[in-house]
């Protein structure tokens, strides 16, 4: 299940966009903003404890107020100093309803008096009400996020996915330990290409993904690369998502967060298939 505001389609790049906000500012200092990020991803418990846990869903959000839940009105995300959160929702068909609020604080005057500096700051606001994804049929057992926000091509992009298949430690679900690297070639050695120009290289157990701008899975203008380590078995692989870098610049070290992404993949001789459930359809992807 993927479901998209009306505002500007957004498959996994929103995830990625997402992790990798959080990723920069672990980036510096690991461990001590890792704990900081974690601290401010609130629990929001049970919505409804008459609902048996093997009939229930988690809703997880980030950067976004949600306020109503199938009508009954919800202040997810408006706890002091964070719109992160999670909450164990009913599975079946659910109407989220929910605000994105923008914060920026710009120094805009500074004046001097003897040995004296006083600085003025002006804080803007900027929101969108009432962001409504409706009659969303939600798996029993699945994960979903919602998230959004302006690009820096400046379109808004919202959010509804099942991340079923990208577990992430960061949410506290149980990541399989990724593999260290290995020069030892694998049948996917090599580089592999899908219509939309998107590539993977694959050496030894170690991967390399390039988004190209503008393409199937990356709506936004800079191109993204993501790398890390693989296991395969029996038609499954998992990618372990351990860095990532934006138009050729810093690779930003992910792994305390420990994301992966569990494709179902294929062999028709020299056409690699791969599928994220729930995320991205079968994608062709032939061998360069």
């Amino acid at each position: 299940m993927k479901n998209i505001s009306k505002f500007k389609k957004l498959p996994l790049l929103g995830i990625i966009v997402f992790l990798m906000i959080i990723g920069i500012l672990l980036s510096s200092c690991m461990s001590m903003l890792f704990g900081i990020a974690k601290k401010q991803y609130a629990d929001y418990g049970v919505y409804d404890k008459s609902v048996a846990d093997d009939q229930s869903c988690e809703l997880r959000f980030g950067l976004v107020i949600i306020k109503s839940f199938n009508g009954a009105p919800v202040s997810w995300g408006n706890k002091p100093d964070t719109n992160m959160g999670h909450v164990k929702i009913p599975a079946g068909v659910n109407t989220i309803v929910f605000d994105w609020v923008s914060q920026t604080t710009q120094l805009t005057d500074t004046q001097r008096s003897g040995n004296t500096i006083k600085y003025t700051y002006t804080v803007t606001t900027k929101s969108l009400k009432n962001i409504t994804f409706s009659n969303v049929n939600m798996t029993a057992g699945h994960t979903y996020f919602v998230g959004g926000g302006k690009g820096n091509d400046g379109d808004f992009r919202f959010w509804l996915l099942d991340q079923t298949n990208m577990p992430s430690g960061f949410y506290g679900d149980t990541v399989p330990k990724p593999p260290k690297a290995s020069k030892a070639p694998t049948e996917f050695e090599g580089k592999w290409k899908n219509s939309f120009g998107e590539t993977f290289v694959f050496s030894g157990n170690t991967w390399l993904q390039t988004l190209p701008p503008y393409t199937g899975t990356n709506t936004g203008p800079n191109q993204i690369q993501l790398k890390g380590t693989f296991s395969f078995e029996n038609g499954t692989m998992t990618l372990h998502y351990n860095e990532t870098s934006v138009d050729g610049g810093m690779w930003v070290n992910l792994k305390p967060m420990e994301n992966a992404y569990i494709y179902k993949y294929f062999f028709n001789g020299n056409i690699l298939l791969l599928e994220l459930p729930y995320m991205l359809p079968v994608t062709e992807y032939i061998r360069q």
